[in-house]
């Protein structure tokens, strides 16, 4: 089993049709690489809610490939995939982890990023890390294209990635080995 083919059998699982018509993934890119000091991460919405769900990822560089839709003209994320081994194993792994039972509210733009990142942004003006008001211009700049990759401490190289999605929650999945160990995270953007 390639990437490709993961990916979509993962948005089949976490993405369905009949869970997001609307929003179904038409496509997946790969957004970039993500820079972990701490080994925490989050998909939220600065400003929006404080904090998000949390999720333990080993500290290194970890590819985040994207499901994506266009919607008037604007490239929307519905699905956030940061696998962690190879596909194979992924695929062979426990799919049955529940999410969070829970919502978490995002609106318009959700950033993911981790606790090391978002300490660099402090201390936060007006509510907003200084860097996201300029990703957000910069998606509206571009049309609704792209996903910027803002480098938050450069002697780390922690970095987050800004998203624009249309929906109001987002919500989480771990797949795990028989011992627990985490083999790929998948966040998803939906409305309830």
């Amino acid at each position: 089993m390639d990437m490709e083919q993961l990916l979509w059998r993962l948005a089949d699982r976490y993405a369905p049709a009949s869970l997001v018509p609307h929003a179904r993934p038409k496509r997946f890119d790969h957004a970039g690489d993500l820079v972990v000091g701490d080994g925490r991460v989050s998909w939220d919405t600065p400003g929006w809610t404080e904090g998000g769900f949390s999720h333990a990822l080993p500290p290194g560089t970890h590819p985040v490939h994207v499901g994506a839709y266009t919607d008037e003209d604007r490239d929307l994320v519905s699905v956030v995939v940061i696998p962690l081994a190879e596909p194979a194993r992924i695929a062979a792994a426990r799919w049955n982890r529940h999410g969070y039972d829970d919502i978490h509210p995002v609106e318009d733009y959700a950033v993911l990023w981790g606790e090391d990142a978002m300490r660099a942004t402090l201390p936060h003006e007006d509510g907003l890390p200084s860097f996201f008001p300029g990703a957000r211009d910069r998606i509206a700049a571009e049309g609704g294209r792209g996903w910027p990759n803002v480098v938050l401490d450069r002697e780390t190289g922690a970095n987050a990635l800004v998203f624009p999605v249309e929906a109001e929650n987002v919500d989480g999945h771990e797949i795990t080995d028989d011992d627990g160990n985490l083999l790929c995270l998948v966040l998803t953007a939906f409305d309830r």
